[in-house]
């Protein structure tokens, strides 16, 4: 009998990893529906699975290829604003940590200068990150 399950464990991994992969190659509703089924075979909690369920019978219903396109234009744009506020607080505190830098220098406080210096080199990678990001 372990023999069995043991046997039998990989091919249901494989199974699945193979369904996962399988929607990769989809596109608009066929790929969302194929990752809602892929999710839904992997849930084992009830309320998870309904909701899952749920879910999938909506896309099924109102499912158009213009409406996931539009979507997915809108996840960009927002991600985009995102990492467009952040760099724009990222500067904003380059130039607080500026400011306190020269007034550390002013005082002799080269702790401190040092402190600023830091805190605006790692501003300065945070920007180069997310300017790279999109």
């Amino acid at each position: 009998m372990k023999k069995t399950l043991l046997g039998i464990i990989p091919l249901m991994l494989a199974a699945q990893v193979a369904s996962a992969q399988d929607c990769t190659t989809l596109n608009g509703c066929d790929k969302k529906i194929c990752e809602l089924e892929t999710k839904l075979g992997s849930v084992s909690e009830p309320h998870a699975a309904a909701r899952i369920k749920a879910a999938l019978a909506e896309t099924k219903a109102n499912c158009t290829d213009d409406k996931v396109a539009a979507d997915h234009v809108a996840k960009d744009t927002e991600h985009q604003m995102k990492a467009e506020k952040k760099i724009r607080e990222a500067k904003e505190d380059i130039a607080e940590a500026e400011v306190k830098k020269q007034k550390a220098q002013a005082e002799g406080k080269a702790e401190k200068v040092l402190k600023y210096q830091h805190k605006i080199e790692e501003k300065q990678l945070k920007i180069k990150h997310l300017q790279a990001d999109h």
